[in-house]
């Protein structure tokens, strides 16, 4: 009996654990594997519906999905829709910084690239959000 309850309690503790998964952690971990369903080319709604639409609610804020959205012109005059996604973690802080955001560029409604590297050789950095 002694041997019993400990692994019944281990069981339990193991259970709760997986039934406690954070809502935000589910959706940046779906969003930085959809980044491999993308490619170039796609208009902007099949780009959206692959990398989903729906919030978290986490224990202390919601996380929208996209994270942000902006209009950017580039260096070479052209106006650029920029979808940022809550991709990645750098540092558990209940905050979301622009490192853990992963862009996406729409040029004319058609996804053209994504990431940052991608998005910094037509954009200049904008010096309120630093990459």
């Amino acid at each position: 009996m002694r041997r019993i309850i400990p692994i019944l309690l281990v069981l339990v503790l193991a259970g709760c654990g997986t039934l406690m998964l954070d809502p935000i952690d589910v959706l940046r971990d779906q969003n930085h594997e959809n980044l491999q369903k993308l490619s170039t080319g796609m208009r902007k709604d099949v780009a959206m519906e692959m990398m989903g639409t729906e919030p978290a609610k986490g224990l202390f804020q919601w996380v929208y999905n996209p994270h942000r959205t902006e209009t950017v012109t580039g260096k070479d005059g052209k106006v650029y829709e920029v979808l940022y996604y809550y991709t990645d973690l750098k540092q558990r802080d209940d905050k979301i910084t622009d490192d853990e955001l992963t862009p996406l560029v729409f040029e004319d409604g058609k996804l053209i690239g994504w990431g940052y590297s991608f998005l910094d050789q037509r954009v200049p950095p904008d010096p309120a959000h630093p990459r």
